[in-house]
């Protein structure tokens, strides 16, 4: 028999409670012992893991990407294989694992047991699977309120966005990607880890998750105009033809700033400028699903 610690953030439990109760009923007839535990605090959360005592069972988080990022370290730490139940509403690490949105097929996934290493990113020795970001990123999360996420879902970080753009707020930064370097006034910058981010959208089209690179994206100052016209592309992750977008893949990247600025990871805040990069190749173990592979060959 196999075994699993389910971890149910309440939070995003809302409305999913039903689903839930098949996937664990789902788990339980194909064979698998389950100790559910609902989690009270991140605290509680970590402690939980950090006290599973089955190195060969695996750790389930039902929640969303803001919820699994916090949980990394400890992941990470005490080697215990990750797997997940999509409840929040970006599921952008459950996009880029090839896990299905929908409760009952992403339990078939955990199911099927299709353990895979993957990579993990850090910012400043913080983990991160998706993207972190600072500027517009930054401010389109400031938007979001969780009553906006739970009536609106993905569409939210779309009226986000439009928010977002009427500051349009710059700043002057260097980077430096392995040995590549330049200096820039920007309004947004994102260094990607997975594949998606943001309820869908595509980092870079040639990035997965298992690549062993980090993809930035740099937008420079431009009307509000252009910036809607940048939509498409920030949405599939073909950036590279862009006027006034500045498009890197390393392995390590530093960003400075004059000033100290707020840098978000995963939804969360994580730490502030300067701000190191750094890819963990085959960091953790997850069962994933059919990892999306890249859509072009430009790296």
């Amino acid at each position: 028999m196999s075994h699993a610690l389910l971890l149910v953030n309440p939070n995003s439990r809302n409305g999913q409670a039903a689903e839930l109760d098949e996937a664990i009923a789902l788990l339980e007839a194909s064979g698998f012992e389950i100790n559910v535990h609902l989690t009270e605090s991140e605290a509680d959360m970590l402690a939980k893991i950090a006290g599973y005592p089955q190195q060969d069972g695996i750790v389930i988080i039902a929640g969303g990407d803001g919820t699994i990022s916090s949980a990394l370290a400890t992941i990470k730490k005490h080697q215990h294989t990750l797997a997940i139940l999509p409840l929040g509403t970006g599921n952008d690490f459950a996009r880029s694992l090839g896990i299905s949105l929908d409760i009952a097929a992403a339990t078939n996934t955990i199911i099927a047991g299709r353990r895979q290493r993957i990579n993990l990113a850090t910012v400043n020795d913080n983990y991160f699977v998706n993207v972190a970001h600072l500027g517009l990123g930054v401010d389109v999360t400031h938007e979001l309120t969780p009553e906006s996420k739970k009536h609106f879902g993905v569409f939210a970080y779309l009226g986000a966005f439009f928010s977002a753009i009427k500051r349009n707020r710059s700043f002057k930064l260097k980077i430096k990607a392995d040995d590549w370097q330049c200096s820039v006034k920007a309004i947004h910058l994102a260094v990607g880890n997975g594949r998606y981010y943001g309820g869908g959208n595509i980092v870079d089209d040639a990035a997965t998750i298992q690549d062993g690179k980090l993809s930035l994206f740099c937008i420079r100052p431009q009307h509000w105009w252009q910036l809607l016209l940048l939509g498409p592309s920030l949405r599939n992750g073909n950036l590279r033809p862009a006027e006034r977008v500045i498009c890197r893949r390393a392995k390590e990247i530093i960003i400075n700033t004059k000033r100290p600025i707020e840098l978000e990871a995963d939804g969360e805040f994580k730490t502030k400028t300067p701000a190191e990069f750094k890819v963990i190749p085959e960091a953790i173990e997850v069962i994933a699903g059919s990892v999306p592979q890249p859509t072009t060959d430009k790296v």
